[in-house]
């Protein structure tokens, strides 16, 4: 029996990519006051990032409803595969709900539904090593048994690089933006655990991209690293500039080069370098 891998699109790898990977995705929506977007398929990533620089408001969001995972399964379940489906963190989005309400009403023990505790490029990664694993002829159980501990170790760090977003959203006020603005300011968040956290202020991007490669340092000592995931909003200069950084001190089997889509960009603005990885 084949395994079809299903995820959503704040996974952030693009549809060719995903088609690659034999990945079907869900897509969600994105609202530009009372024009809505389908993410990924009618709205392109530097479509987004421009009608965000144009937008006075921020754009909103909306999770996959119940009926399209409904589809999903049932057109995998009538080709005689099985359904792994691995989605944003449930804290993050009502997304992964969404799925189990198709699964109850569906009733097939055939489908398997993950909460990935993550997103965006962190749950790229997990898509990528999950593919392999389907690839390379593993059941669903012993996906499950080898992807559970990953998932308690999954670890993503963005560098925001502008405070712009978080105060459009009322986050921040304008003067503490202000303030942010003049002293360069760059917040680190972190997705550990399903919730994204703030993790540290650093003054100015090298800083910040140092801060971050410190952290793997920690988490490896050894300097060597098996698979990471990197990824920009719509800035690919500095995400080449990061990884140099990074190769100057680490070995790193694997990298990973993701673009930030328009789910996760509308709360964390242009500009955004980041880097997710498992700890040992």
């Amino acid at each position: 029996m084949r395994i079809t891998l299903i995820t959503d699109s704040t996974c952030d790898l693009s549809p060719k990519a995903l088609e690659e990977q034999g990945v079907l995705f869900a897509p969600l929506k994105v609202l530009f006051g009372d024009e809505e977007y389908i993410d990924k398929i009618s709205l392109s990533n530097s479509e987004f990032y421009e009608k965000m620089k144009q937008s006075v408001e921020l754009p909103t969001t909306s999770q996959v409803n119940p009926n399209e995972f409904h589809e999903l399964f049932t057109q995998e379940l009538e080709k005689g595969n099985e359904v792994i489906g691995l989605f944003i963190s449930s804290d993050l989005s009502g997304t992964y709900n969404s799925a189990m309400i198709a699964k109850d009403m569906i009733e097939n023990d055939k489908i398997h539904i993950i909460d990935s505790r993550t997103t965006s490029f962190s749950l790229a990664l997990m898509i990528y090593l999950v593919s392999d694993w389907i690839r390379n002829g593993l059941s669903v159980q012993e996906i499950e048994s080898k992807l559970t501990p990953l998932i308690e170790k999954a670890q993503l760090f963005g560098m925001l690089d502008n405070l712009e977003n978080l105060k459009k959203g009322g986050r921040l006020s304008s003067g503490t933006a202000m303030i942010g603005k003049m002293l360069n300011l760059k917040p680190i968040i972190e997705v550990k655990n399903g919730i994204v956290e703030m993790a540290n202020k650093v003054r100015g991007s090298r800083k910040g991209m140092a801060w971050m490669i410190e952290q793997l340092k920690q988490d490896y000592p050894s300097g060597s690293i098996p698979e990471l995931a990197l990824a920009h909003a719509n800035d690919f200069e500095k995400l080449q500039e990061f990884k140099a950084l990074l190769l100057e001190s680490l070995e790193i089997e694997r990298i990973y080069e993701i673009e930030i889509g328009s789910v996760v960009g509308t709360h964390t603005g242009e500009g955004v370098v980041g880097v997710a990885y498992f700890r040992p």
